[in-house]
């Protein structure tokens, strides 16, 4: 029997996160990165957490309006609105695929900005000065993602989804794992298993923030050859980039299936 669109495209998604887990669950490292662990000082990853974790703070305390401009986003909620009506009407494969398009198209710019400003930055020599940069990047990359297929990031619970998404996409290991299944459980139930508060899931996503770009922040400092290191950026972006779309499709699907059940 012939699988409807619906569970096509389910099946599709379901595949990506798989392929992502499995590649991050154990990514290679290079002798170079595990040296640079080794000798890199705890202060310089308690300075970078300080500044992430600042950087997003001063970001949710001024509103979302500094991540996405209020025409952009009305512009994404008629998009999704169109796409809505589209799928409403005839559900179809290519219907379904008109939201993850509409995602891809929102964050391309976001992600190659970062990559370029964090290989100016590290020509100079400088490794602080972009991480508020960074920081709005990754929230607008996130934040844009959502709204492409019809959720807000206004809500205290949404803005937390998004700041463990973040931390989950940076995680390796059975961490990976764990993660990404309570962003499941709260994505079929719309609850956490666990008391957390936007504050403390702050804190917990700069630290992975830290530690995941030590390697590329710490290679920053030196002229020059900082631009490798500031090329993490674009490759930290990329990452949580790529997840965010999977993560927010299959909610998108999965809530869309819960209306029509």
């Amino acid at each position: 029997m012939k699988r409807d669109a619906w569970e096509q495209e389910f099946r599709a998604v379901w595949r990506r996160e798989e392929r992502f887990l499995r590649q991050y669950e154990c990514p290679p490292k290079s002798p170079l990165d595990q040296k640079v662990s080794e000798l890199a000082p705890e202060k310089l990853i308690e300075t970078l957490r300080a500044a992430f974790e600042k950087a997003v703070a001063v970001v949710f305390d001024k509103g979302s309006g500094v991540v996405i401009r209020e025409n952009r986003r009305a512009e994404q909620q008629r998009t999704y609105q169109i796409n809505a009506y589209a799928a409403h009407l005839q559900e179809t494969r290519r219907s379904l695929r008109a939201f993850s398009k509409a995602a891809d198209r929102a964050g391309r710019g976001s992600v190659l900005l970062g990559g370029a400003a964090g290989i100016g930055m590290g020509l100079l020599g400088m490794t602080l000065p972009d991480v508020p940069l960074v920081t709005v990047l990754l929230l607008k990359c996130v934040y844009e993602t959502a709204e492409s297929f019809g959720f807000s990031c206004k809500e205290e619970t949404e803005r937390i989804y998004a700041l463990r998404l973040i931390e989950t996409a940076l995680s390796e290991g059975a961490v990976l794992r764990e993660n990404n299944q309570v962003l499941e459980h709260f994505a079929q139930t719309g609850i956490w298993h666990d008391p957390i508060t936007v504050n403390l899931q702050i804190k917990a996503t700069a630290r992975r923030l830290a530690e995941s770009m030590l390697y590329g922040k710490a290679l920053q400092n030196i002229p020059l050859a900082g631009a490798v290191g500031g090329a993490g950026d674009f490759l930290c972006l990329r990452r949580v980039r790529r997840y965010a779309s999977i993560k927010y499709q299959k909610r998108f699907l999965l809530r869309r299936r819960m209306e029509q059940d």
